[in-house]
């Protein structure tokens, strides 16, 4: 068995696990639960070797693992999944797939001339895709151009390709679609089934009750219980893991043909497009990834786009942020145009919470106040007269952003990094709001976020479109959609289409998004 006895790790004076004993057997699928912060990614990254603890020990069938050596604990069988796609952007799929398992493989057989055969390395993914129920991008596509959900897949293989007896999955499924995951619950099943241990690093407690067979909860580094499936409800569950919840009030839920919250009679004489998008058309690597799209989203209003990965939302969201140019159409916001010549907003009528917070959303090398000052807006608040930026004046502004947000961080002065990956998304979330622009575009924006965060997320959009705000809320997740949005409309193959008041059943909604139109 994996048991892992008094576990202590600090962050300077963060303590982000305190004594944590962890035990998993073979043929069993164990999930790791706990609210952002909690030290699940912590946890899992001492298990892997990515992390030296402070205090505790590490056995795997019966033999101590070396601390602090992801090569030793990948070595004894432990191959892991982190919850930011680990690859070389700028590197084909199958040379990224090369540098796992695969590749040991290929050379193996190749040791005549020293060489790797990538049609080889693709030959063997091919082949464990198909059992995944994966499908793998065209033949020499680079990671950069893939979407995140095939980044997930691919380092699913390449941890597989190792063929440990210990696989860590942190968040793996955030980024699938609703058809795909059954089909990888399934998968976990199948590896349980073989003999392995499956470590399952989730805030989806819904997934944890169908699929492990026991679950271990962390709050602020302690574990809380270690319940087995069956003994608890998934209320019992977000119970144990953050406290009790405060509801979703109904004015979160827009109401009416118009989508607007909280608004007085008044006002809606005088409600206007804050965003107009008029036959957009992207190009993407030859291709249309978005195609004659239209979309307006007035004050007061939140609107939704649905999809499956890949289908344009990521095209849409960079054009709106100015770091994709169409080829042709229109963005105005706020009845002025959207992007400068030099492609950025004008002025801070429109912020981007983007999907990818470590990649495009934060400098994780940088310290929390300058990641705040990346908003133009905050910038300005930061600095004193003639443009002089005043380094107290910054240190208090993400002080007070940190504490209204609700971000555990060790202060202004953290790196980006040292946040969990939920701390971070929670940063993202903060700069856009607190930057008080008129127009906020979400894309995915509860991914990796426990339930409270999710649920205080979606008040604060909800807050921000009752204060005459528009929302543009992009997301594969129906449930969130539903209950947030007015309207909604899906996107497939760089087309949008509006959903009628009768289509918003999930079956409905599935083959919508398929592109059944």
């Amino acid at each position: 068995m994996l048991a892992a006895r008094h576990i202590t790790r600090r962050f300077g004076p963060l303590l982000a696990l305190d004594r944590v004993d962890f035990d998993a057997c073979p043929g069993e699928i164990v999930a790791l639960l706990g609210e952002n912060g909690a030290g699940k990614t912590t946890l899992m990254n001492i298990l892997a070797g990515r992390l030296r603890p402070d205090a505790g020990s590490i056995e795997l069938f019966g033999r101590a693992l070396r601390p602090g050596s992801p090569s030793a604990a990948l070595a004894a069988g432990v191959a892991a999944v982190h919850q930011s796609p680990m690859l070389f952007e700028r590197m084909t799929w199958e040379e990224n797939l090369a540098l796992g398992g695969f590749g040991a493989r290929a050379a193996r057989a190749n040791r005549a001339n020293l060489t790797i055969d990538l049609k080889e390395v693709a030959a063997r993914a091919a082949a464990m895709a198909a059992r995944l129920g994966f499908t793998l991008p065209s033949p020499g596509a680079r990671m950069e151009q893939r979407s995140m959900a095939e980044r997930v897949r691919m380092e699913v293989l390449r941890a597989l390709s190792f063929e440990p007896r210990v696989l860590i999955l942190d968040e793996p499924t955030k980024l699938l679609g609703p058809g795909e995951l059954a089909a990888f619950l399934d998968v976990l099943r199948r590896l349980r089934s073989e003999g392995r241990i499956v470590i399952l690093v989730t805030h989806k407690l819904a997934e944890a009750l169908t699929v492990a067979d026991c679950i271990t909860v962390l709050r602020r580094g302690r574990v809380v219980a270690r319940p087995l499936r069956g003994e608890v409800t998934e209320n019992e569950l977000a119970t144990l893991m953050i406290g009790e919840l405060a509801p979703l009030s109904e004015g979160a839920r827009t109401a009416g043909a118009a989508g607007t919250l909280a608004l007085e009679a008044k006002d809606l004489l005088e409600i206007k497009n804050l965003l107009e998008i008029k036959n957009l058309v992207v190009e993407r690597d030859g291709w249309r990834a978005l195609d004659g799209v239209n979309l307006e989203v007035a004050a007061g209003e939140i609107v939704g786009i649905a999809g499956v990965d890949g289908n344009g939302q990521s095209e849409l969201v960079e054009a709106l942020a100015g770091v994709r140019r169409p080829m042709s159409g229109t963005i105005r916001v706020a009845a002025a145009d959207a992007h400068d010549r030099d492609g950025s907003d004008g002025g801070g009528a429109l912020a981007v919470i983007a999907e990818n917070r470590d990649r495009d959303g934060l400098i994780l090398e940088m310290p929390l106040w300058e990641n705040l000052l990346l908003a133009r807006p905050l910038l300005a608040r930061a600095c004193e007269r003639f443009g002089w930026l005043s380094a107290s004046r910054a240190a208090a502004l993400c002080a007070e952003v940190l504490e209204r947000f609700h971000i555990r961080a060790a202060g202004p002065q953290a790196l980006a990094a040292e946040l969990s990956g939920g701390n971070r998304q929670r940063l993202c979330v903060a700069r856009a709001l607190a930057s008080r622009s008129r127009v906020l575009v979400a894309h995915n924006v509860t991914r990796g976020l426990d339930v409270a965060a999710t649920a205080e997320v979606r008040r604060r959009l909800a807050a921000f479109a009752a204060e005459g705000g528009a929302v543009l809320l992009v997301s594969s997740d129906l449930d969130e959609l539903t209950a947030l949005c007015g309207r909604l409309a899906v996107i497939s193959r760089g087309r949008l289409r509006a959903v009628g008041a009768d289509e918003h059943d999930p079956a409905r909604m599935g083959l919508l998004m398929a592109g059944a139109w």
